[in-house]
């Protein structure tokens, strides 16, 4: 058996090996180890930050929460409230409430309404959630002037989410209509009619 012999090169052209050497390794080393560590800690910095911008957040509307049940629990039918909130006993009777008040706005701004239907209600503190799911298609403007419309409506509503379609055919020399899809929210009194 004969031994193989490994001959390195020695003098300046082993010097620049063994420097091309250590530095490939040198560069394994941070793309495989040091890197991702660093890819990561600043990811779980990034996250601890937000969570402590977060937390910094909910501790000022929790130290509001106090003063804002105390408003609400003071507000009577006749200090303007009722105005502001959805008439009704009950999530059903605010709910057609909604629906009407819905109807009366699209025919104000020149439309009607495809389809309504009523989510399940929710409760936020003393108020009830009561939302609609709308459908409706009008041109631009006639758009517009709804959303307006439920901007300034009394009872208060609130547009939570929209989808706009085009309805119309292109080249069919009708003007352009869409096709809107919206949720919105007014509110009722927990246990007041």
């Amino acid at each position: 058996m004969t031994s193989a012999t490994l001959h390195l090169p020695d003098g300046r052209r082993g010097q620049v090996v063994a420097l091309g050497v250590t530095a490939g390794l040198a560069l394994l080393i941070w793309l495989a180890v040091v890197s991702p560590l660093i890819g990561w800690y600043q990811a779980r910095d990034s996250a601890l930050a937000q969570k402590r911008t977060l937390a910094a957040h909910m501790q000022a509307v929790e130290q509001q929460l106090p003063g804002l049940r105390r408003a609400v629990a003071q507000l009577g039918a006749d200090d303007g409230t009722a105005r502001m909130l959805l008439a009704g006993a009950s999530d059903a009777i605010a709910g057609a409430n909604l629906q009407s008040a819905l109807q009366a706005l699209a025919a104000q701004a020149g439309t009607s309404l495809d389809s309504i239907g009523m989510q399940p209600a929710k409760s936020l503190h003393a108020l009830r959630l009561v939302t609609a799911q709308v459908t409706l298609t009008a041109r631009w403007t006639m758009l517009v002037a709804f959303l307006r419309a439920v901007e300034t409506a009394q009872p208060r509503m609130i547009v939570d989410s929209i989808s706009l379609n085009t309805a119309s055919i292109p080249g069919s020399g009708q003007p352009s209509t869409l096709q809107a899809t919206l949720s919105v929210t007014g509110f009722r009194a927990e246990g007041r009619p």
